[in-house]
């Protein structure tokens, strides 16, 4: 849901209007004031990159690079003993690392905005045909976008150094995912309508990217789907300006809400998630909308059993909705 607008906040009437006409009455009364939903217009089908208009093509499997790591597509399990885990975790070996790109069928444009989502995990577990990745991917496929879910290195010695380095190798996986495809010339990718976004530690991956850049990818981030991601130095904000669109509940068990430690475990270290990072954003002036949400979750969009839940189609919309503005220009 969306919480009430205080005047200081760096948000845009134009997201709300948007964002407001995707909502049911019921999760309007939660989220919105009355005043905006009054404004609510079909302005989403106005915005270009907003209405399903192509098919699907999927490219899977694709090769964007190898590197040296314990593994990039996760184990479904790994028991919470450390003697346990330094035997899955083994050796690290020569991985080749994958993604699957879904491009919008029947679309002839030569600068198409990209998506890059990252998968989330812990950095154990997960790869790029979760679930909701992949539908993700699709519908933004269908907008227009090449949308590209990727594998990444994981796993890592049970210290916190060890996790910290698995973060950073996956950052870099995520770069070099991001420079192969600004490479693939037939995607007819637009470097200056770039999005990333992720959940979990996908979120703090696409965080990183937007806000730790690598200058030698020439490209612009125009806007980040932090999905209950974190990051470690709320400083880092202070590298760009890149707008964040972010969900995460308010009694998230895994990630911290504003300032914390991971699981609650002081191995993980310190870790700053969405309320933090929104609050610091707009205190810099980067245009920013924070969804927090009551129900006491870490995975928003999936429900016990794998299905999608509510949210996941919220997510879908609002991430629709925010990228749109920011191609538009309207996120100030």
């Amino acid at each position: 849901r969306l919480s009430p607008v205080p005047p200081h906040r760096h948000t845009l009437l134009s997201f709300f209007v948007i964002f407001a006409s995707r909502f049911t009455i019921a999760m309007i009364m939660t989220t919105i004031a009355s005043a905006l939903l009054g404004a609510a217009v079909l302005a989403a089908d106005i915005l270009p990159y907003t209405v399903p208009t192509y098919g699907v093509k999927v490219e899977a499997d694709v090769v964007y690079g190898s590197a040296e790591g314990y593994w990039s597509e996760g184990p479904d399990r790994i028991s919470p003993t450390a003697q346990d885990w330094f035997r899955v975790v083994g050796s690290p070996k020569e991985l080749v690392l994958l993604m699957d790109i879904y491009t919008p069928d029947g679309d002839n444009s030569d600068n198409r905005p990209l998506l890059l989502m990252m998968h989330g995990g812990g950095f154990t577990i997960g790869n790029k045909g979760e679930k909701g990745q992949v539908e993700w991917c699709r519908h933004f496929a269908s907008l227009g976008y090449v949308a590209v879910s990727i594998d990444y290195r994981m796993g890592f010695k049970p210290t916190r150094s060890g996790l910290y380095k698995a973060e950073s190798d996956a950052l870099d996986d995520a770069r070099a995912a991001l420079a192969f495809l600004l490479g693939r010339e037939d995607l007819r990718v637009d470097p200056d309508r770039v999005f990333v976004a992720g959940t979990s530690a996908g979120g703090a991956l696409a965080l990183g990217l937007a806000f730790e850049p690598d200058h030698s990818i020439p490209c612009r981030i125009l806007a980040v789907g932090n999905l209950w991601g974190y990051v470690r130095d709320i400083s880092v904000l202070d590298n760009a300006s890149v707008p964040i669109v972010s969900f995460q509940s308010v009694q998230d068990p895994v990630v911290p809400y504003g300032k914390g430690y991971p699981l609650g475990q002081r191995i993980a270290g310190t870790a700053y998630g969405t309320k933090a990072v929104h609050e610091r954003a707009s205190e810099l002036g980067i245009p920013c909308e924070h969804v927090p949400v009551p129900e006491k979750a870490h995975r928003l969009h999936l429900d016990r059993n794998g299905a999608f839940t509510p949210r996941f189609y919220e997510i879908r919309d609002a991430l629709t909705d925010f990228f749109a503005c920011a191609m538009s220009g309207l996120l100030r």
